[in-house]
């Protein structure tokens, strides 16, 4: 990056420079008017009086070069920064020599912005991508099935199929998109939440009631230990929390298990837990669990879009909460809520 200095900015540091050297001559001649109108007998050579001239104009440049190299020089860099960040570089960083707490302050705050700008663009492209290839998925189904519809020599049962597997992976599209909706919405904080009492308890036990098909297919039963919490907060996110939460529970459990939830009342904020006895996960997934898109099994692939646990981490830090998980392979998961009281 070139640092020179722009005509304009040699400019203003000329005009600088002559502003101090003509400051610095003023004073020294409003003191010897000074010294004249208090009668202070004086005697100056011409000598003398060019050498205190000389010595002003010394100090003169000596402030100027100081004032130059230790803020204009530093202002040029962020300038010429800046620019390279507006044409979307955001991998350059500043540094300065500058003793100056503010300028090394200033270029910190600088270098961590871009470095955030970096970061922002990384995630929204790869967004973009992983969008993209979720829709193209079932598109690509729905594209096929429709195609094979056209046969006239179609079996009554294998078109009932065929539309069935169309229906299916218009729910997916649809809940997608859903799914995408409520991300960006909660992302830009621009969701209306709306506040309010409710028990707690009892929203898990409807959420349990809302996926009575997804688990007495399975014969699954529930193991439910709730304390009685009446709870202020959005109670719409916070269902989807549980919903979310459960469905995997139920999606990775063997048929005939127990899913255990808990429900604690403490003093300062309520703690619900949802365990399985599924087949857990691998340290590697669990740190990458909560990130948008993310599946770490793919034979489930087909039944979730992974974005589930991005949303739920999502509501849970709106609220200002925290969750947690703790799991091992082969012994199920546990996932753990912790909402503070208002």
């Amino acid at each position: 990056m070139n640092d020179k200095m722009s005509p304009r900015m040699r400019a203003y540091y000329s005009l600088i420079v002559v502003i101090i050297v003509l400051f610095s001559g003023a004073m020294v001649t409003g003191v010897l008017f000074l010294l004249d109108a208090l009668n202070v007998s004086y005697q100056l050579s011409y000598i003398t009086l060019i050498s205190i001239f000389v010595v002003a104009a010394v100090a003169g440049g000596m402030m100027s070069f100081f004032v130059g190299r230790r803020i204009l020089a530093p202002m040029v860099k962020l300038s010429k920064a800046s620019k390279e960040v507006a044409r979307g570089n955001f991998s350059i960083a500043v540094s300065d020599s500058s003793k100056l707490e503010e300028v090394q302050t200033t270029f910190r705050n600088f270098n961590a912005m871009v470095r955030e700008l970096n970061s922002i663009s990384t995630l929204s492209n790869d967004f973009v991508a992983n969008v993209s290839h979720e829709f193209k998925t079932p598109l690509t189904a729905i594209e096929g099935y429709a195609m094979l519809l056209q046969d006239p020599s179609l079996s009554a049962q294998e078109h009932g199929e065929y539309l069935d597997k169309i229906l299916y992976n218009i729910h997916r599209l649809t809940t997608l998109v859903g799914n995408i909706l409520m991300l960006s919405k909660i992302e830009s904080k621009s969701l209306a939440e709306q506040y309010k009492k409710f028990r707690l308890d009892e929203q898990l036990r409807q959420a349990v009631v809302s996926l009575e098909p997804a688990w007495s297919e399975k014969n699954i039963s529930f193991d439910v230990a709730l304390d009685e919490v009446v709870f202020y907060g959005c109670e719409s996110l916070l269902t989807h929390v549980w919903t979310n939460l459960l469905s995997n529970a139920i999606k990775f459990s063997p048929d005939g298990q127990q899913i255990h939830i808990r429900l604690l009342d403490q003093k300062e904020c309520v703690v619900v837990s949802i365990q399985d006895h599924g087949c857990g996960m691998t340290p590697e997934v669990q740190r990458r669990i909560f990130e948008k898109f993310y599946q770490a099994d793919s034979s489930h692939k087909a039944h979730g879009n992974g974005l589930g646990l991005s949303l739920v981490k999502r509501i849970v830090e709106l609220s200002d909460g925290v969750i947690e998980v703790l799991s091992k392979p082969g012994e199920g998961s546990t996932f753990r809520v912790i909402l503070p009281k208002y």
